[in-house]
């Protein structure tokens, strides 16, 4: 490694790695996301079998990236990969996207739901409405204190990840099965239930509104790759901790909306805004909105930490490479990347002030799509031009695999089109611009001095 960005040091495991994955997974999505997908197929089964749908997908892309992480065990993980696969320019545009707009919006959206929350109360949350003042304000205080408390250095970001991690789990895991008990079962009214999709194109639309929404919560699954340049024997602690991760993650999901329909019925929870809030009022009273308050921050906090400690990784990654200035790949001897940390700070400060949850969901959701197909396809062709290379873990059936994978993010990003064309045009433009930006710094390159 270039002596000016500083050394990469192994100090960490399978426990940290796990944390990160669902410290970045279970954050705002899981607490705002289920009416919404309610309401876009009100059904007990459809609403549970696009969660199971959502593992499936996370199922298939964490055999790939167990694969890919245990023989190119690298910082920036997904970055590195491409680039390995598809060469610099296509990398550059994923590391462009992810650092300009899939990790700072992504972390906006969670501060503003921590803002929000704090500020006007869970009752007053929407999907659509722009955060309050001081909302914002709250947002871009916890933007800036994680922010903060990740410049202290790698073990210190891990460390408390693990804490918050353990917190919410339990605090999770226990509202599940106080509301489900003290809670009375609604009964069902099918008149006030939001109609069901009745053509095959009203269908696709709403199933990519409610993937949308799956596919954010799910995000974070296997973020513990980014990290793979400072995993100890990352060729087993990597596996071990994606598939350990997901596994906690599929079970929380559909825990929670198991106990979000028993209480609310799909009437009920097509119709909130929060869907935790009114679970947790009928269980606990009117203490209940404190009570969800301290869980939520709790909650958020883990997954707005976690996008710390794997986001300036990206940074690093394209440095490496010679696809972003050596500053923001920059350590320090503590393992803290000062530069690409206050990148994100300042760039999710400007999206926690300018869009409303939804559109940040909107925004991101097609980079997602895009690069965990390019991350799938590259399997193969590693293996293709690289068959020597040693591999801990091996996905059975690859070629199968990659298939799924890719079908059904090809089906997933249509229906999504469907829903939100005005999004796709927004990233497209991101794309360009940053297409321009290699373009013109390849230039600059060749040119003689």
């Amino acid at each position: 490694m270039p002596a000016p960005l500083g050394e990469l040091r192994r100090v960490l495991g399978p426990l940290t790695g796990a944390a990160v994955c669902v410290g970045m997974a279970v954050g705002a999505g899981i607490l705002r996301t289920p009416g919404e997908i309610a309401a876009a197929l009100p059904s007990p089964g459809w609403i549970l079998a696009v969660w199971l749908l959502g593992a499936v997908v996370a199922t298939l892309d964490v055999l790939i990236l167990a694969e890919m992480a245990a023989s190119v065990p690298r910082v920036g993980g997904l970055v590195a990969y491409v680039r390995l696969s598809f060469g610099r320019p296509t990398a550059f545009l994923v590391g462009w996207s992810m650092l300009l707009v899939t990790w700072p919006a992504s972390l906006a959206s969670v501060a503003v739901s921590i803002g929000e929350l704090l500020s006007t109360g869970a009752s007053a949350l929407t999907l659509t409405a722009p955060p309050s003042e001081s909302g914002k304000a709250i947002a871009l205080a916890v933007i800036s204190t994680f922010g903060a408390i990740n410049l202290f250095g790698l073990r210190v970001g891990a460390r408390f990840e693990v804490l918050l991690v353990v917190f919410k789990l339990l605090l999770l895991g226990g509202l599940c099965v106080a509301a489900a008990w003290l809670a009375p079962q609604t009964d069902a009214v099918a008149a006030a239930s939001p109609p069901f999709p009745a053509t095959w194109p009203t269908l696709l639309a709403a199933i990519g509104t409610a993937m949308t929404a799956v596919v954010f919560s799910y995000d974070g699954y296997a973020d513990a790759v980014y990290l793979g340049g400072e995993t100890r024997d990352p060729g087993r602690s990597l596996p071990r901790a994606l598939f350990a991760a997901l596994a906690a993650i599929t079970v929380l999901y559909l825990a929670t909306n198991l106990a979000f329909l028993w209480v609310l019925g799909v009437d009920g929870l097509a119709a909130t805004k929060f869907a935790a809030l009114d679970v947790v009022a009928r269980a606990f009273g009117p203490t209940g909105a404190k009570v969800l308050t301290a869980i939520a921050v709790i909650v958020m906090l883990g997954a707005v930490n976690a996008y710390f400690l794997t986001g300036p990784r990206i940074a690093r990654v394209l440095a490496e490479e010679g696809l972003a200035v050596p500053v923001l790949g920059h350590m320090t001897a503590s393992g803290a990347p000062v530069a690409a940390t206050l990148w994100i700070v300042g760039v999710a400060a400007a999206f926690a002030y300018s869009n409303t949850f939804a559109g940040l969901l909107e925004v991101i959701v097609p980079f997602m799509a895009a690069t965990t197909a390019l991350v799938a396809a590259g399997l193969l062709v590693q293996r293709r031009r690289a068959p020597e290379r040693p591999r801990p873990f091996r996905v059975p059936g690859a070629p199968l695999v990659v298939a799924l994978q890719l079908a059904i993010g090809i089906a997933l990003l249509a229906s999504f089109v469907a829903a939100n064309p005005t999004a796709l045009l927004i990233d497209l433009g991101a794309l360009v611009v940053g297409l321009l930006i290699y373009v013109t710094c390849c230039r600059k390159r060749q040119t003689p001095g």
